[in-house]
Order: C-alpha cells, then structure tokens, then sequence
C-alpha cells in the first residue's frame, strides 16, 4: 500500500490534476456557488490542480484571501503555476492533522475526495472545527462512503488506505466535533460513473 502523498504525487506528475478537475467540477460547482460573498478567510483542503480554489479566489473569496492545502508537492506545483498570479491566494504543501495554519480563523473550510485518507478521520473534522471562525462553515465532499457501493473497491484499485463511512457516520462525526445544523445532500452532475457525491455541511455556532 503506498501513501495519499506517493499517490496524487503519481497523479500530479501524469496529468496536473486535470482529469479530476474534468469529473469533479460539474458537481463541486453546485456546492460552491451557493457561497456567499466574504472578505474573510477561505481554506481549501486537497486542492488539486486548483480549479475550485481559483473559482473562490475569482469570485466569494475575491476580496478575502485564500489558502490551499494538499498533501502532495505535484498538486500544489500545477496549482501555483494557474495561481501563482493571485496575490491573495497562498498554497502549501503538508498533512491537514500536523499543519500550522498561516491564518487564525476560515469562514468557509472545503474538499473534495479528502477526508477518508485521513488515518483519523474525527482527528480531521474536530481540527476542521477549531479552524472555523465563529459562524464558519465546514463542507466535506466524498465519493467513498459506505452506501455508494461501485467505489469500494477504491482502496485496492488505487493501492492506499481509505476510511469507510456511511452518511450516518459523517452526521455523527460532524456533531461531535462540535457543528451544528449539519446537513448532507446527494450531488449528480457530469459523466462521472461513481454513483451521486455525498456533501456534509456544518457550521461553528455565532459567539
């Protein structure tokens, strides 16, 4: 089995990040255009080969600042080269549990296809949590969860360990890191055939 890290290195060495961006978008774009407009902190973790950190920087995040987070250096290496332009968006490289972040608080903390190759998967929503400025939002993004069956094989097909969930267990992860008025819906959209992508949101509460 090899590493999250050794794998999107492989990836981003292939092909950037571009076939993700392809299968992902469609749906991706239905979560983050119901943003609202903020001057505040974005953080994006798993950013790929930047398409959704550069629709946030472009558009809510315009007069903020945007962070990005990958575990691997292929990804943020394509990332900078499409957003090295932008002085308000900041990239690094490093695993989400052991990171420094270079801001205090997010108002809006995003991944896709992230948190089931954390080892802790609770570890990564309750430091999601702690990141999250008062009335932030948390939104995890998942193909890989128990009730989507024609991705379990993922884990051998892509050779890394993954963290199975069902969509209960996402509720109850993201209760008890301490957000509220979680919500999760089923998004389709594109030509991916790895059945509907499961999105959960929670918010930090005001005060």
């Amino acid at each position: 089995m090899r590493s999250a890290q050794e794998v999107f290195d492989d990836w981003g060495q292939n092909d950037g990040g571009s076939g993700m961006e392809t299968e992902h978008w469609p749906r991706v774009s239905q979560v983050l255009s119901r943003i609202a407009p903020s001057n505040g902190n974005y953080l994006e973790l798993g950013v790929g080969s930047g398409y959704a950190l550069e629709n946030m920087a472009m558009h809510a995040f315009s007069g903020g600042h945007c962070y990005g987070l990958d575990i691997s250096d292929e990804m943020v290496k394509t990332c900078r080269k499409r957003l090295g332009h932008l002085e308000h968006v900041t990239l690094e490289a490093g695993d989400f549990l052991h990171w420094q972040p270079p801001a205090e608080h997010f108002d809006v903390i995003f991944s896709m296809e992230v948190f089931y190759y954390f080892e802790d998967l609770q570890a990564g929503l309750n430091k999601a949590f702690d990141l999250l400025a008062s009335g932030g939002e948390l939104l995890v993004m998942v193909d890989f969860y128990r009730e989507n069956s024609v991705t379990h094989d993922w884990p051998e097909k892509v050779g890394t360990p993954m963290t199975l969930w069902s969509k209960s267990d996402y509720v109850e992860g993201f209760t008890k890191a301490g957000l509220v008025d979680v919500r999760q819906e089923l998004i389709s959209g594109g030509d991916s055939e790895h059945g509907p992508t499961l999105c959960t949101g929670g918010k930090r509460t005001s005060g």
